[in-house]
């Protein structure tokens, strides 16, 4: 009898041996880093920032592209009803002598026709503006007397002291020409369309006119 009680201690005791071999003890718990909370919230106001900014560039673009759909380009009878309404208006400015609006208005008649392509009506618009300001330099500067002046003085020195002041007070007011010989060159250009004509001549001598009165300012050293 004892000795099946020795038996069954002795199998007991290395059981228990057994299962303290077989028990996996838990290793120290790694400790988990923490996200910086800080960091995060950085990155999303720069994603943010990015998204405003190309939302922006998108939204200029599609306005862009908006006014260039809108933009309409004028039929036939908007653009007669403008030649019609600038004519009208430069010559009321004609009447009241203010060559500036008579120009302004008389360089929208010539785009209207252009745009037109009635070149030739745009022609005369652009040699219009040649012609008012020639005829308007001769008022401000008494021109067609003080040439006269010139040819009828006998004395030398008298016709020196006419000569010299009447540079000058062409000088002064040259402006007026050199504007509008642009607009003559134009002209011009637009008149090398056509077959040769009287307003071909007409163009040419205002072209002229001014040439010679910048070759008398500069005693002929004006060049073309």
């Amino acid at each position: 009898m004892k000795f099946w009680y020795i038996v069954l201690f002795l199998f007991l005791l290395f059981s228990c041996k057994e299962d303290e071999k077989n028990t996996i003890v838990p290793s120290p718990q790694k400790e988990i880093p923490t996200i910086d909370s800080s960091l995060n919230s950085n990155k999303d106001i720069e994603i943010d920032n990015k998204t405003q900014i190309q939302d922006a560039l998108v939204k200029n673009i599609l306005e862009k592209k908006e006014k260039r759909t809108t933009f309409k380009t004028k039929s036939i009878f908007e653009l007669w009803q403008q030649y019609k309404f600038s004519k009208t208006t430069a010559a009321k400015y004609i009447s009241e002598n203010n060559l500036d609006s008579t120009i302004v208005y008389l360089n929208m008649a010539a785009n209207a026709a252009y745009e037109l392509s009635r070149e030739d009506i745009a022609t005369w618009q652009l040699n219009n503006i040649g012609y008012y300001s020639i005829s308007e330099f001769k008022k401000r500067t008494d021109y067609e007397r003080r040439i006269q002046q010139l040819v009828t003085i006998k004395n030398l020195r008298e016709k020196g002291l006419h000569l010299e002041e009447t540079k000058s007070v062409f000088s002064d007011h040259f402006k007026i020409l050199s504007n509008a010989e642009n607009y003559l060159y134009k002209a011009q250009l637009l008149d090398h369309e056509f077959e040769k004509s009287n307003r071909t001549e007409i163009i040419e001598r205002n072209l002229e006119f001014i040439n010679w009165v910048a070759n008398f300012i500069s005693d002929g050293r004006r060049t073309k």
